[in-house]
């Protein structure tokens, strides 16, 4: 019986997953559209009627390993492709400082404005998830 080179298997085995992980988001057509490997996820947590407008509140959480998390301010409810990528644009888009607890989300009415409240105390990201709009 030969003897079975198990690194060289192992190699070969690693190098097909990772020829797979980056083609598997690509279709056939040479669409420049394609999605990154980390596809950010977007969450509408809140929305808030102002007047005669609503504005929409989105959690983006970005990144593979080191996340970040962005908020973003929509005058239209938004909708995002298979790449989270929306289809307007955000009047405002922010990234939370991750080693800080948001306290408040204020919105401006006069200058369509978004300004985020930091408090003292251990960060949550759970929490963030929950956040509220609220009027200035």
């Amino acid at each position: 019986m030969k003897y079975f080179n198990f690194r060289f298997f192992i190699k070969v085995v690693l190098i097909s997953i990772t020829v797979l992980v980056f083609t598997s988001c690509s279709n056939s057509s040479n669409d420049s559209n394609d999605c990154p490997v980390a596809v950010d996820t977007v969450n509408i947590i809140d929305e808030k009627v102002v007047g005669n407008a609503k504005y929409y509140l989105v959690l983006r959480i970005s990144g593979w390993h080191d996340k970040s998390e962005i908020v973003e301010l929509y005058n239209v409810k938004p909708s995002f492709d298979r790449c989270s990528i929306s289809d307007v644009e955000p009047v405002y888009g922010n990234s939370l400082e991750l080693d800080k607890t948001v306290a408040h989300l204020y919105f401006d009415v006069e200058t369509k404005s978004l300004s985020i409240e930091y408090k003292d105390g251990e960060p949550s990201k759970a929490h963030n998830k929950n956040l509220k709009i609220e009027i200035k």
